[in-house]
């Protein structure tokens, strides 16, 4: 069997990389943890710490898709029919039911062109059975 030096240093070199790429990715699943509001605790190995990671994302509620901030007053809320686009309208105020009965000047989203349709008063739309 024929060992030299540099087989020797190549397989120390590598084993640098490996801990400094592990020291890497662990601080990236810290970060994004702490981004979910998880704490993880870097002295586990790289698995566990992912293993707890994707546990906790899994947990997390399903964001709400009707919540949407609007870029002209900064105000973020949810109603029916937030997930369609819509306007404001300085001359008309709109209540929301699910808004406890507050005014807000969200507009619903207008019907669809080209089939008639009738406004539920909500954000949606039925089309007109003919």
């Amino acid at each position: 069997m024929y060992i030299t030096e540099a087989m020797i240093s190549s397989m120390e070199d590598m084993q640098k990389n490996a801990s400094e790429m592990e020291k890497h990715i662990k601080g990236m699943m810290e970060i994004e943890a702490r981004s979910h509001g998880l704490e993880l605790d870097s002295r586990h190995n790289a698995r566990d710490m992912w293993a707890q990671l994707s546990e906790h994302m899994a947990s997390m509620p399903v964001a709400d898709p009707m919540e949407h901030t609007h870029a002209d007053t900064g105000v973020t809320h949810s109603h029916p029919g937030g997930d369609v686009p819509h306007s404001h309208d300085d001359d008309e105020v709109h209540v929301h039911e699910d808004m406890d009965g507050l005014p807000s000047d969200v507009e619903p989203a207008p019907a669809p062109a080209g089939d008639e349709m009738i406004d539920n008063g909500d954000g949606t739309f039925t089309k007109v059975e003919n």
